[in-house]
């Protein structure tokens, strides 16, 4: 298992979001719990009212300064989820301890959360806590939770057995006269084994996760990319005018047609035609920011989109494209200019804001042309 596939820069929002919600899964067993308890009132459930009471209580008072905790601690931090898994499995170990047999499946739950953060350490920081909770909840169940039979009287034969001795008027042969040596041994090891045979399991099964999530988010890449220039592509230009830009307030859109492409192909052939392209997008791309997307959206135009730009933003822009297009063309031997044009307006009309940067584009074109005739 990998120690941790998120850069430093990530880590905290993907601690933030699993903290949260393990948090939640905190609240969902405070309110399963609630739910036993009130059951139990009504006499669905046949557990002794007061050790249900009693787990219930101290239970519901560590989870609720967890969610206490929770709420006014910064979860970003790295060392927050060590002290909610820390209080989880104390909860955990708590209800064990009252309900014995019923709460046995609840020790697998603090692994199954440490597994979410993708960190060796924080999964064996859950594994070592769970052992030491099984051996407390073992022992505590025993001597003040609900009496597991089992283990008073070290059953070891099909039930039929016993119910034929009980037919027989024969009673049980003895009880468990030495519980600190067997209950260690035949009821907490054997768990701890089990617990300790599910780590890989569990390591496994989060790698595949991570995989399958890696190569869904290479196909993801692949399929908005466009291959020549690493810019997105038409498809994804599309998606993100229907779906994400009109929710945005304002937009500003820039256009660009790089001049000269089939005059370049024809006269110089298609690899000084595609040294203009890539060229003209390592520059766009250069120019590509937090709030800004470049598109190729043709074989030789080009669409930035800006999110929320401030005041001269799109004038800048366009000003250091002229500036680095000269510097790139000296050092290429190659006319790498373009038309450009630009307009911004409000999101919800980003069509509208498009077809005019288009048209601004066009126009842009067609004087760039008419100066090079009358010159």
């Amino acid at each position: 298992m990998v120690k941790t596939i998120y850069g430093d820069e990530t880590r905290p929002e993907i601690d933030h979001r699993i903290n949260r919600y393990t948090l939640r899964c905190l609240r969902i067993i405070l309110l399963a719990i609630f739910l036993a308890w009130v059951l139990n009132i009504l006499n669905i459930f046949i557990i002794n009212n007061l050790l249900l009471s009693r787990g219930f209580l101290i239970a519901s008072v560590v989870i609720g300064g967890t969610l206490i905790f929770g709420r006014f601690a910064d979860l970003h931090q790295s060392w927050v989820k060590y002290v909610l898994i820390l209080f989880t499995i104390t909860a955990i170990t708590i209800l064990g301890i009252c309900l014995t047999y019923h709460a046995v499946l609840l020790s697998m739950l603090p692994l199954l959360i440490a597994t979410q953060y993708t960190n060796r350490r924080v999964l064996h920081y859950s594994y070592i806590l769970t052992i030491i909770s099984t051996f407390v909840i073992v022992m505590g169940g025993y001597f003040f939770g609900l009496c597991d039979a089992n283990m008073l009287l070290l059953t070891t034969d099909p039930t039929s057995h016993y119910l034929n001795m009980l037919q027989d008027g024969r009673y049980f042969e003895s009880y468990n006269l030495h519980p600190w040596l067997t209950l260690p041994l035949y009821f907490a090891f054997p768990r701890c084994i089990l617990l300790t045979l599910a780590i890989p399991i569990i390591q496994k099964i989060t790698e595949n996760i991570r995989y399958y999530e890696s190569y869904y988010t290479n196909v993801r890449h692949l399929s908005e990319r466009d291959e020549m220039t690493g810019l997105y592509n038409r498809n994804k230009y599309l998606n993100m005018i229907e779906e994400t830009y009109p929710a945005i307030d304002k937009i500003g859109v820039i256009f660009w047609d790089i001049n000269n492409l089939k005059t370049t192909n024809d006269a110089l052939g298609h690899d000084k035609g595609d040294a203009l392209i890539i060229n003209a997008a390592a520059i766009i791309m250069a120019l590509t920011a937090a709030n800004r997307k470049a598109y190729r959206v043709g074989g030789d135009e080009f669409v930035m989109i800006v999110e929320n730009p401030q005041k001269g933003e799109l004038d800048a822009v366009a000003r250091k494209w002229n500036e680095l297009s000269s510097l790139k063309s000296k050092v290429l031997d190659l006319d790498l200019t373009s038309a450009i044009g630009y307009s911004c307006g409000d999101g919800k009309a980003i069509k509208s804001v498009i077809k005019e940067a288009d048209q601004a584009m066009y126009l842009d074109k067609q004087q760039k042309k008419s100066r090079a005739v009358h010159s």
